[in-house]
């Protein structure tokens, strides 16, 4: 299974035409980024906001629903019932939110699994995302690159980040691998294989997406931010890119001058699945 050259250089061309801090603009206006600040302004604990964030994480595989909607749910859900006792708490939200009905069982598993090795206390308050990453990796008796584990450190950021606690993720944090990133490897040309061969090939995605981090600039961590935005737009458009930009969040929209940055990545990401006439039309 082999990386295309041509298509790493074609994807972090298109990148250059973005800076860091318009990405960092971008990833404040994901809908997942949205939600947990608006459960850190209910809270008002970004402790307890950071916990419930990691243990939202570890059960977000195997959704009923889109992604999206599952963490509005989340926030909703905390934001009308602040926890007294948050692992008790926790698993009675496992057990009634409709996203996380499919397997429930092996969720509740695991958030005992987090309770037991007393995360819930160990990752209220920790600033160092690294320490997080190893202390999540090891509770959980999960590899460090494991989907699950390296998608909640990239929530834990975003919690921070949320409720103005000011950290850093890990330099070397890859991006967790789910069926959205899978889609893009394959619809991008990066590796001609079917996305859900590609999610078991989780070492050989990272690794791709990582030299296009590093070619770019652009550290993994944000990276994903962009890659899960624009691939859920394009994903439920049937990759067209006209329709896709335009379900982008409102404000990305608003950044008039990078609306041709961001029409050009996704047409870099979707050579190999575009739609008939998604280059056709305008926008901004």
């Amino acid at each position: 299974m082999e990386v295309s050259e041509e298509r790493v250089l074609g994807i972090v061309n298109a990148l250059r035409g973005l800076s860091i801090g318009d990405v960092l603009a971008f990833e404040e206006s994901d809908p997942q980024f949205l939600v947990v600040k608006e459960l850190c302004n209910a809270l008002g604990d970004p402790g307890l906001v950071s916990v419930l964030v990691a243990m939202n994480s570890i059960v977000s595989y195997m959704l009923t629903g889109r992604g999206e909607r599952h963490w509005s749910y989340f926030s909703s859900y905390f934001s009308r019932n602040k926890p007294n006792d948050v692992c008790s708490d926790f698993k009675r939200y496992v057990m009634n939110s409709p996203y996380l009905a499919r397997g429930r069982g092996a969720k509740v598993s695991r958030v005992e699994r987090f309770c037991r090795a007393n995360l819930h206390v160990k990752l209220n308050g920790l600033m160092d995302l690294g320490e997080a990453w190893r202390l999540l990796a090891n509770g959980l008796g999960s590899p460090m690159n494991s989907k699950t584990i390296v998608f909640a450190v990239k929530m834990l950021y975003y919690a921070h980040r949320a409720c103005g606690v000011n950290s850093k993720p890990p330099v070397d944090l890859p991006i967790p691998v789910d069926y959205r990133i899978a889609t893009l490897t394959h619809c991008s040309g990066l590796i001609k294989a079917d996305p859900r061969v590609l999610m078991s090939r989780q070492g050989l995605v990272q690794e791709t997406w990582g030299r296009v981090s590093r070619l770019s600039g652009i550290p993994q961590v944000n990276l994903d931010a962009l890659l899960w935005v624009l691939g859920g737009a394009l994903i439920y458009s049937g990759f067209n890119v006209e329709e896709a930009l335009r379900k982008l969040p409102r404000g990305v929209l608003r950044m008039q001058d990078k609306v041709q940055a961001y029409r050009r990545l996704m047409i870099e990401l979707s050579v190999n699945c575009v739609s008939k006439g998604a280059g056709g039309g305008a926008l901004g």
